[in-house]
């Protein structure tokens, strides 16, 4: 499963934090390519995660939320899925019959 997730850090354990990501304390190993930040909000963060199952994803996820104040979690699937899906549902639909 691949997840959109986007966080707003916790300015009180700011530096916490940093530390554990210095001394690599945290499992980023799920973490697709970087996490991404607002350039005028830089506390707001946005990373895709992919694990196996929404169970792992959150034993891997939780030791992560104590540095964040608000998380959104959003299950994605690929362009190409997405675009299975929509065709898929064009034909199904009334409007999408021709």
């Amino acid at each position: 499963m691949t997840f959109l997730v986007r966080v707003r850090v916790k300015q009180s354990t700011l530096n916490e934090f940093a530390a554990a990501l210095r001394a690599r304390a945290l499992d980023n190993s799920r973490v697709r390519g970087e996490t991404w930040c607002r350039k005028n909000e830089p506390a707001v963060g946005y990373s895709v995660w992919e694990t196996p199952d929404r169970r792992d994803f959150d034993a891997r996820f939780d030791p992560w939320r104590r540095y964040y104040e608000q998380v959104e979690i959003t299950e994605v699937i690929s362009p190409a899925d997405a675009m299975k899906a929509l065709l898929r549902n064009a034909t199904e639909s009334p409007e999408g019959r021709g």
